[in-house]
């Protein structure tokens, strides 16, 4: 009967080796933490950058948007168009 059971403690055997080997890999791969830091690092100077394209853009949609209403108001009124109405005489 030892011979049934040899099969069956190899897979065993295997399993767990497998198991062990996937917590060790995965153990390392969530506490490699310096690579993540420099990612946020990275995404803190995105942002800033970006708030500061946001403000930039929101002043020069600001001073345009002011310059237009300044036109308009300096603009000649549109000179009115004669009709003619046909009279008959």
């Amino acid at each position: 009967m030892p011979n049934k059971h040899r099969p069956l403690n190899f897979l065993v055997l295997l399993l767990a080796g497998a198991l062990a080997l996937s917590l060790v890999i995965n153990g390392f791969l969530l506490y490699n933490q310096p690579a993540l830091a420099a990612d946020y690092e990275d995404l803190q100077e995105a942002e800033a950058d970006l708030r500061l394209t946001q403000r930039l853009l929101a002043r020069c949609q600001a001073l345009h948007q002011q310059q237009d209403s300044l036109l308009a108001l300096h603009a000649e009124p549109p000179s009115a168009v004669p009709t003619t109405t046909a009279t008959a005489h």
